[in-house]
């Protein structure tokens, strides 16, 4: 790998490149009984390694899937949502600016989030991201309750569970079936077994169910004005939309959607 490097003019992209366009890089995590066999621990790097992608991809992963993500490269840093509460004493040393985003801003890659060194952005952090205030040679890796809180609940994963909703019944065909596969494969680029279809079918026909008696009103679910109620997709209703936002959630939350196989 050094000559490598040498021979490529020093350059990291060209080596970087060189890293994950290569067959061993691109390996499945996925063993088998003769592979772990003859690589028990994986030293000769038999099969590639399973781990949650980092902090910035975890983000970036659920607008893709959405397609809320903004692709533009380059320019300032933006200010995705943030509780207020950080901003001003105790939780800062000062107050502190926090003009919070709308438009394709909003969801530009979380590459061009803010952050002060002295107040970290929340979820960044929840997903160990590393502290702008001293250096950091490997990040660690953890896996907490309040991870999956965060994709269900942040107010962007929120919003990306409301936008996959609504194009899955845009662009994912006619039947719940075909739907399910669309927004499966955005998600976890695979499709579902026969078991996760049937799991996640019932979770829609439940919500569907709920939504219909009363118990929520699906306008908030699906974060739609009712003004905009000529705007949903063909003979879509209100209460489909909150009902496959709440499968959206159930996809953007599996561990497999953020994990690198």
């Amino acid at each position: 790998l050094a000559v490598e490097f040498m021979d490529r003019g020093w350059s990291l992209k060209q080596l970087h490149r060189l890293i994950v366009s290569s067959a061993t890089y691109r390996q499945s995590s996925k063993q088998t009984p003769e592979l772990r066999e003859r690589d028990p621990y994986n030293r000769l790097l038999a099969h590639g390694p399973r781990l949650r992608v980092e902090a910035e991809i975890v983000r970036d992963i659920a607008l893709a899937a959405s397609g809320l993500l903004n692709p533009s490269i380059g320019g300032a840093s933006v200010y995705p949502p943030a509780p207020r509460f950080l901003f001003v004493p105790p939780a800062s040393y000062g107050p502190k600016t926090w003009q919070e985003e709308q438009g394709k801003n909003r969801y530009r890659r979380s590459l061009y989030t803010f952050r002060f060194r002295s107040v970290p952005y929340p979820m960044l952090q929840a997903f160990d991201a590393p502290n702008g205030d001293f250096s950091c040679v490997r990040r660690s890796r953890s896996n907490t309750p309040l991870q999956a809180l965060i994709t269900l609940n942040e107010p962007l994963f929120l919003e990306a569970a409301q936008a996959l909703a609504l194009k899955t019944l845009r662009e994912g065909g006619a039947s719940d079936n075909e739907r399910l596969t669309y927004a499966f494969r955005r998600c976890l680029t695979r499709l579902p077994d026969q078991g996760e279809r049937e799991e996640l079918l019932n979770l829609l026909a439940r919500q569907e169910g709920r939504l219909a008696e009363g118990w929520v009103n699906p306008w908030d679910i699906a974060g739609f004005d009712q003004k905009l109620r000529s705007n949903l997709p063909g003979d879509a209703t209100p209460v489909q939309l909150a009902a496959w936002t709440t499968v959206a959630r159930v996809l953007l939350n599996l561990d497999e959607t953020i994990t690198k196989e």
